[in-house]
């Protein structure tokens, strides 16, 4: 069975646009992992395409987000989680990991990784998370 995992915004961006986690990109989309996500995910992905600084047509975000709803899993997180977080819009991807029963959170937040680890779900750096998955 696939790993299921949720990308942070951080790095599904910096995938799809030649950065560092181009790699883990990669990797979903040759079938590596599941990936999970929650309308609130997709939502926070869409508003941070369309950021005038990464300069992509509407077309290029609407492609993007087109692909990536067909290949995911989605999830309606309902979990109320037992910590408080440092930045509250994390929140979301840790809802949607305990919803979804994902393993791994890939994130180059400082906040997220600082946690190490939510009920069993690790946190990951998109460099580490190569040996995972």
């Amino acid at each position: 069975m696939k790993p299921r995992v949720i990308l942070d915004t951080n790095v599904l961006v910096s995938g799809l646009l030649g950065g560092t986690a181009t790699e883990v990109i990669r990797r979903w989309r040759a079938g590596a992992f599941s990936l999970i996500l929650s309308e609130e995910i997709l939502a926070e992905y869409e508003a941070v395409l369309k950021r005038p600084k990464f300069r992509l047509p509407s077309w290029v975000v609407q492609e993007l987000l087109g692909y990536i709803r067909g290949n995911t899993e989605w999830v309606e997180p309902a979990a109320q989680l037992p910590i408080e977080l440092r930045d509250p819009a994390d929140t979301k991807f840790l809802r949607a990991v305990v919803e979804g029963g994902a393993e791994v959170v890939i994130t180059d937040d400082k906040d997220l990784q600082d946690l190490k680890e939510v009920q069993s779900i690790r946190l990951v750096p998109s460099w580490e998370s190569l040996t995972l998955l």
